[in-house]
């Protein structure tokens, strides 16, 4: 109907495709070029939403640490607990509405309190498990709903901060590597040295090495090196990895100026000096660079992975029909990077063509410049050879009349 509608002159486009567009030029200006203001102001209307979670034992300074993140007092300390106290692991989620010139955030904090307290861990981690597929299933089943659909509360978890104690010991505990390996494909894991100012440089950088090495060892993909598409803005950062932090809820003075540290006898550590500590760096990460990056990661890898679990178990779908749901995308932009690299390859060809071209041009030009030189230099000797001779005629026509 489309193409007999314009009597041929366009094609059919097909499915997921687009007809074919022409350029017109505008005469005087639209305005078109106001449209990514409106998409700014638009987007400030709507509040955004980051859900954060905090996990690792109790007295490792998660709660200040929260707090000196977001500059304000999110969280207040529960005081210490004892090992009785704390017969399993608590989900505790606060919501907070933080506004910054115009812009609104619900930034949602799950605390895991009993976390590493009991004597038998081996239950610590199922609450944290159950907790993030409950909020996948909470958003899988509100797209499911077409009531639902237009306005869903975003309650997934975007970012876990997993707070590794300072031991020193060049190796991460068990309890860190068997909840590091079961979380890294659920949630964007970043890990964060607790309480670094009780390491020396050396240790803190020692420590950092032995992180990774078991990261690698182990296989556990963390945030942001495993996940994170804009590889130029976390090149700097992945230095850092994984984060050495302190936090502190006072103010002390340094150089005249109050700023957030600790004071201790041998002297005073600032959170925000990055030769104390890598926390602006890891604010860096959480807010000002990555913030999207982390919300749209959980909706592309860790939340697709989840729906198409649940789809394949619950409707039998073959996997073909899910790899068509899921992963079009990837197969367009899979697609779009062969076409670039092909371009590129021939691009290549051409270019290696046209100097080949150039260089047995070059490689003639030179042979006939050589040939015609060789010609000139045979004709000059030729025509010394004719005046030689003539001279000679010359000088014995002079004796004879002589």
């Amino acid at each position: 109907e489309y193409g007999l509608q314009f009597r041929g002159r366009f094609p059919d486009p097909g499915p997921w495709k687009l007809p074919r567009s022409f350029t017109a030029r505008l005469s005087e200006p639209l305005g078109i070029s106001e449209l990514p203001v409106q998409r700014v102001r638009n987007s400030k209307r709507r509040p955004y939403t980051f859900n954060i979670m905090v996990v690792g034992e109790s007295g490792l300074g998660k709660t200040t640490f929260m707090n000196t993140l977001f500059n304000a007092p999110l969280t207040e300390d529960r005081g210490a607990k004892t090992l009785s106290a704390s017969k399993t692991v608590a989900i505790d989620p606060t919501t907070y509405e933080l506004t910054e010139d115009g812009v609104t955030l619900q930034l949602t904090v799950v605390d895991t309190p009993g976390f590493g307290d009991q004597l038998n861990r081996e239950t610590n981690f199922e609450p944290i498990i159950d907790y993030i597929d409950a909020q996948y299933e909470r958003y899988l089943q509100a797209e499911s709903s077409q009531e639902m659909r237009r306005n869903i509360r975003d309650s997934r978890v975007h970012a876990l901060l997993y707070f590794i104690t300072p031991t020193g010991d060049n190796r991460l505990k068990d309890i860190d590597i068997e909840f590091l390996q079961r979380l890294c494909t659920k949630v964007n894991v970043i890990p964060v040295i607790a309480k670094a100012d009780t390491l020396t440089p050396e240790e803190s950088s020692a420590f950092k090495k032995a992180i990774i090495r078991d990261l690698e060892k182990y296989d556990i993909r963390v945030y942001p090196t495993a996940h994170a598409e804009d590889r130029e803005n976390i090149v700097d950062l992945e230095r850092y990895m994984p984060f050495a932090v302190i936090g502190s809820d006072d103010l002390i003075e340094v150089g005249g100026k109050k700023v957030r540290g600790r004071s201790y006898r041998w002297g005073t550590v600032e959170v925000e000096n990055d030769k104390h500590s890598d926390f602006v760096h890891l604010r860096e990460l959480l807010i000002r660079s990555n913030l999207q990056d982390l919300i749209e990661t959980t909706q592309s890898v860790h939340y697709a992975q989840y729906r198409s679990t649940q789809i394949r178990e619950k409707t039998g779908r073959p996997d073909s029909f899910l790899a068509c749901d899921e992963f079009y995308e990837s197969r367009i932009e899979n697609a779009k990077r062969g076409l670039a690299e092909d371009m590129q390859r021939k691009e290549d060809e051409m270019r290696q063509m046209f100097v080949a071209k150039v260089r047995e041009k070059e490689a003639n030009l030179r042979e006939r410049e050589e040939g015609l030189a060789g010609k000139r230099q045979q004709m000059m000797e030729e025509l010394e050879k004719m005046r030689r001779n003539l001279e000679s005629e010359e000088n014995n026509y002079n004796e004879m009349v002589k």
